[in-house]
């Protein structure tokens, strides 16, 4: 018996194989268990030790996300427009059409919507999207803002206000 015990202790020693590198005629680096005959270049490699981990405690359970429930408070939800920057200029070419791109952190929730905001007045019906294709805006400055809105259509977060300038022609013709 102890020498069945022995033997599997040496075991681990028994089987650890040399590597050997060599080189053939044509430049081709093999690695092989086996030394090479003595017409190739070869030289021994040495192994560092493995790296090893042992396997997890099976009594610790993983952290859990905190529930929607636990006495910590969410953070508040961010909202930002993104595109365009502040004191952006349409051009005059552009004939008052852009587009607005906003963020949002954490994502919206089931029944969350966006809303746009121009000069303070809702520009569309709040999406769950956002972006927004704007056309034929007046020249002039312009604020844009956008809000969170709640699955009651209660605002929870409102962006930073962006200011943009649209440049149109100006028809004197037709002034009175």
């Amino acid at each position: 018996m102890t020498r069945l015990l022995l033997l599997l202790l040496c075991w681990p020693l028994l089987t650890q194989a040399q590597i050997y590198k060599s080189t053939d005629a044509e430049g081709n680096v093999v690695f092989t268990d086996k030394p090479p005959d003595g017409s190739t270049k070869n030289e021994q490699v040495e192994l560092k030790p493995l790296n090893t981990t042992p396997a997890p405690d099976p009594s610790v359970q993983p952290r859990r996300a905190p529930e929607s429930g636990s006495d910590k408070p969410a953070s508040a939800p961010q909202l930002a427009i993104t595109s365009p920057q502040n004191e952006t200029v349409i051009p005059i070419g552009a004939a008052g059409n852009f587009s607005v791109q906003a963020s949002t952190s954490p994502p919206l929730a089931e029944g969350e919507m966006l809303e746009l905001l121009l000069d303070g007045s809702a520009v569309v019906p709040p999406q769950n999207s956002s972006s927004w294709e704007l056309s034929n805006i007046l020249r002039g400055g312009h604020d844009l803002t956008v809000r969170r809105l709640d699955s009651n259509g209660e605002p929870v977060a409102t962006s930073e206000p962006v200011r943009v300038y649209v440049m149109r022609p100006f028809n004197t013709q037709n002034r009175n």
